[in-house]
């Protein structure tokens, strides 16, 4: 095999197949960057009309929302977690909190409605990274109800809680998952706080 052959072979077989996969890889990276660029607005908008339809769900009698998050010191009260919007009522009915916490599958996102008396209306879980088991009962109506009506936490831990709900009855944990139970709780616990600092 003389150096020309050598060549030719070099290109036929390493170069050109570089060359392939390297537009390959373009043109994948070409379509990607376009199909986020089409569908980013699109995502971002869903995520907002759904944050307005929970918020209305939370608190039924507010007209319309202002954001408020600028006037807060959003500083975590837990450590556990924090609030990363607030929300108030235009008409003065109340306020509605978007929390960022951390539960046993990782991050979880919830929203607190708190009315003009500072009675909590409801709580709503987002998003989260739990599996399906025994941490998302937590997630459950019936048990996320029981936070309606209260107006304090006695603790920032679920299994701690002393308080009685707005139903009069104990406050109740879901027993084995206390890690997601209190993440929840400690949500909860900083929405409250903010309301509070709102005046």
């Amino acid at each position: 095999m003389n150096k020309t052959d050598i060549k030719e072979l070099w290109k036929s077989e390493f170069f050109r197949p570089v060359k392939v996969l390297v537009g390959i890889c373009f043109f994948v990276t070409l379509a990607l960057a376009l199909t986020n660029f089409i569908s980013a607005p699109i995502i971002k908008a869903n995520a907002e009309k759904n944050a307005i339809a929970t918020r209305k769900a939370l608190l039924a009698e507010a007209d319309a929302f202002s954001d408020v998050t600028d006037t807060l010191d959003l500083t975590s009260v837990t450590g556990k977690a924090h609030v990363t919007e607030a929300y108030k009522a235009d008409n003065g009915s109340g306020a509605v909190f978007t929390v960022e916490t951390s539960s046993f599958g990782g991050a979880l996102t919830m929203m607190v409605g708190v009315n003009k008396d500072g009675e909590i209306t409801g709580v709503q879980i987002t998003d989260h990274e739990d599996t399906p088991g025994v941490g998302t009962k937590n997630f459950a109506d019936e048990h996320l109800a029981q936070y309606a009506g209260m107006t304090s936490l006695t603790s920032q831990d679920a299994k701690k809680e002393k308080g009685t709900t707005g139903a009069g009855t104990p406050f109740a944990f879901i027993s084995g998952a206390s890690v997601t139970g209190t993440a929840i709780h400690s949500g909860v616990y900083e929405a409250l706080d903010k309301f509070a600092a709102l005046g």
